[in-house]
């Protein structure tokens, strides 16, 4: 392993030659990550420099990792640099310091923040082999950083304590931090590996799967290859009264009313109604438990959009109103982010219409909720 590690070395130096890139051999560092207990004893040649591997820990991108990668190490030196920050920071709270509130914000800002870095690989849960002491070590730190805000004395009861000072348990903050994390992981766009952590089949996989009640069931983000060109269709926000007005005349083509909602249970849905000779006709569609009003909005824009593409004669115009300014906002915008499928469909569904009817007038119009 050494051999093929120092030839190796060696090809990424004869592509620094050929390219101007010079390496600092002398801070070059080898970490073998293993089940065993003793550290290997051969050295990795690179630049004429012998590396060996660590028998310590390495630090890499603000993590400390150990060739167990238990991060215990890790945990320790986080936390001692959480301490410092709240000794430094301790002068600023009392009678004559910050108020309350920013003092509150210090804290979280410059002690928890660097005390819990890094804590998203290493927690496991309460209650989880070897988490006990972890969570304990933290929640310490916590309960000082209670006494710095409130002022408040040695004894004072930890629970009533945390509750004036508005600081969560440390345990809560750690599943916190990790279901943040496996978000994070899980909004990244499609083709991402790192968005495989979450439910792949190892320990912080399956740890983020069961924090976040991960069932597959996820918007992706998509990143577009190509900057896509404007969407040719138009979206108009008038005043309330004057929207309304608009909203009751005859219009010309097919014109297209949408609603989406999110009940009091978690259930969202939409609902796409338009006119068919003389009476009203439209379409109801359950999204499930798990996305928002804002999803549901778009998603009536889109399925508004489709309707009007798939008629066996195409309108020669399309007017489609929503109380929803900010699915309008959303609709016509491709990049990352919430409600972005919707806006992806949407362009799909407008370039069909286009095809079938180059000169159809697409307008997106807003008019008042429920009126």
């Amino acid at each position: 392993m050494a051999n093929k590690l120092s030839k190796a070395a060696e090809v990424a130096c004869r592509w620094g030659d050929r390219n101007g890139v010079t390496f600092d051999h002398n801070k070059s560092e080898a970490i073998l990550f293993s089940r065993r207990r003793k550290a290997p004893t051969a050295t990795i040649r690179t630049g004429g420099t012998e590396v060996a591997f660590n028998k310590e820990t390495t630090r890499w991108l603000g993590v400390w990792l150990d060739s167990h990668l238990t991060l215990r190490d890790h945990q320790k030196v986080m936390l001692k640099k959480g301490r410092k920050a709240w000794a430094r920071l301790k002068r600023l709270t009392g009678q004559m310091g910050l108020t309350a509130g920013n003092c509150r914000k210090v804290m979280t800002a410059c002690v928890q923040s660097v005390a819990m870095y890094g804590s998203e690989l290493w927690w496991k849960g309460e209650g989880k082999q070897s988490m006990a002491g972890g969570a304990a070590e933290l929640q310490k730190l916590v309960n000082l950083e209670a006494r710095a805000v409130t002022g408040c004395f040695r004894t004072t009861n930890q629970a009533a304590l945390g509750n004036e000072a508005g600081l969560r348990p440390a345990v809560a903050q750690l599943n916190n931090r990790q279901r943040r994390f496996g978000a994070r992981l899980l909004a990244l766009p499609r083709g991402d590996e790192a968005r495989k952590i979450v439910g792949a089949p190892s320990g912080i996989g399956r740890r983020l799967e069961e924090v976040l009640g991960y069932s597959g069931r996820m918007e992706e983000t998509i990143t577009l290859p190509l900057a896509a060109k404007r969407l040719d269709l138009e979206t108009i926000v008038e005043e309330k009264e004057e929207a309304k007005r608009t909203a009751e005349r005859e219009r010309a083509g097919l014109t297209i009313f949408t609603d989406g909602s999110r009940a009091s249970n978690g259930a969202t849905g939409y609902a796409v109604t338009w006119k068919n000779r003389s009476k009203c006709v439209g379409v109801k569609t359950h999204l499930g438990y798990n996305q928002e009003a804002f999803d549901a909005e778009c998603a009536a824009l889109a399925r508004a959009l489709e309707l009007a593409a798939r008629r066996r004669v195409a309108p020669e115009a399309v007017t489609i109103y929503t109380d929803a300014q900010a699915a309008m906002r959303r609709i016509v915008a491709d990049e990352p982010g919430p409600g972005q499928k919707y806006a992806v469909l949407a362009r799909k569904w407008v370039a069909a219409l286009k095809q079938t009817r180059p000169e159809v007038r697409i307008e997106i119009r807003w008019c008042p909720a429920h009126e």
